[in-house]
């Protein structure tokens, strides 16, 4: 495929589409720090609100971006935004609703795209039904570029890689623990999940693949795991009692689709699972049973239409709010992915806001190595995984922007 069309005028480099959002504006402030000497916009519907995101990131010490105004109820305004730009990357969710325009402007001028959507069903309709339509154009359409699901791919990679250079062979079960983790959520996060639950009974999702092959065109063997916990376990690879992460279902979606576009070179039994750390001895037991009973707390909410009402009105955050700018700071997580044969440790860190702060730069990574043409040329696939386009070729892209990667071999 070529990754990078020759259209043409393209006087920008790249655009942030839905800078005005909370996660778009974090989106528009790391790349005023990381795009120096590129030309590039921020672009929403309303002018006056991005001139106030402009005018942080010039108070802020950052060369200003272009403006662009676009609506995706025009498609005509939403083409000359993206003719006109060589990537865009977009943070407006929830996708199901507002993702599919933004997908026919790219085909269209021949523009990549990179979002950082959790959902699945969304994502496998797109790829459904603009598959050939992106491949012809020369398009890249990455999804999972953030929190989802950019960590648990990065821990699969960099763990196969050296497996099989110390090693001489693949790790066939991998597990990745999440913990310790400090962070906040945003009224467009529970937008996205509020609008996946309530259409859990709908065909599309209820009769749609689940668990480890939710994503895959091929699906993997039937016998594989869902990869998902939701009780209290003690891990033999960890050593430590662990909980359900709330995540793990679309992460371990998302690592499978990356097997399958690489051409499952881990073998067709390959198994991957996450889940919470708890800890060691009784500490982490409870630790782990506290997991367990927020995690089904907080599904009983979401999928109870009435509790997620009240939720939704009186207690969680609107579309638009989030963590404020010391939880951004102060936020952290550790991600520690194993395999026991062969030994393998990988340790993922970062100290800030896993999914606002450190999921705009991650976006922002994948749009640079799109933009340098920086992927695995192999993948013909339009709609692609950013482990699969991207894979280890991010981890000096993130430790530039404060992330850490371990790696322990034994």
């Amino acid at each position: 495929m070529n990754t990078m069309p020759p259209q043409s005028p393209r006087i920008r480099d790249l655009v942030v589409w839905g800078a005005t959002g909370y996660t778009g504006r974090l989106v528009a402030l790391a790349a005023a720090e990381h795009l120096t000497g590129r030309p590039w916009a921020i672009a929403g519907r309303s002018r006056e609100r991005l001139e106030s995101i402009r005018d942080e990131i010039v108070e802020a010490g950052g060369h200003p971006p272009e403006i662009v105004t676009a609506d995706l109820t025009d498609a005509t305004s939403m083409r000359a935004m993206t003719s006109a730009t060589r990537v865009v990357l977009t943070t407006v969710g929830p996708y199901d609703h507002f993702g599919e325009p933004l997908i026919e402007a790219c085909i269209a001028t021949g523009t990549h795209v990179a979002d950082i959507t959790g959902e699945v069903p969304w994502v496998r309709r797109m790829r459904a039904k603009y598959e050939d339509a992106a491949r012809d154009a020369g398009v890249r359409i990455v999804s999972m570029c953030g929190y989802d699901s950019i960590p648990s791919e990065l821990g699969v990679r960099v763990l196969q890689a050296t497996a099989i250079a110390d090693h001489g062979r693949p790790a066939r079960e991998i597990e990745m623990a999440v913990g310790p983790i400090r962070g906040g959520v945003s009224g467009g996060t529970i937008a996205s999940a509020s609008n996946m639950i309530a259409r859990a009974g709908e065909p599309e999702i209820r009769n749609g693949p689940r668990g480890a092959g939710a994503l895959c065109v091929a699906p993997p063997d039937p016998s594989i795991r869902p990869g998902e916990q939701w009780g209290i376990r003690r891990s033999a690879s960890l050593g430590i009692w662990t909980g359900p992460f709330f995540m793990a279902g679309v992460n371990v979606a998302v690592v499978h689709r990356t097997h399958e576009l690489l051409g499952r070179p881990w073998g067709d039994d390959f198994r991957y699972r996450e889940c919470a750390a708890g800890g060691r001895g009784p500490t982490g037991f409870l630790r782990a049973a506290t997991l367990a009973v927020g995690t089904a707390g907080m599904a009983v909410v979401l999928f109870v239409s009435p509790l997620r009402w009240i939720a939704r009105r009186w207690l969680l955050p609107r579309p638009g709010q989030g963590p404020d700018e010391s939880k951004l700071r102060d936020g952290l997580v550790r991600h520690r992915t194993v395999s026991k044969d062969p030994a393998v440790s990988v340790e993922f860190a970062v100290d800030m806001d896993p999914g606002y702060a450190a999921t705009a730069r991650m976006l922002l990574s994948c749009g640079l190595s799109l933009l340098d043409d920086d992927v695995e040329e192999s993948i013909l696939d339009a709609f692609c995984t950013p482990g699969a386009l991207f894979g280890t070729r991010l981890v000096p892209r993130l430790e530039a922007m404060g992330f850490q990667l371990r790696v322990r071999a034994d």
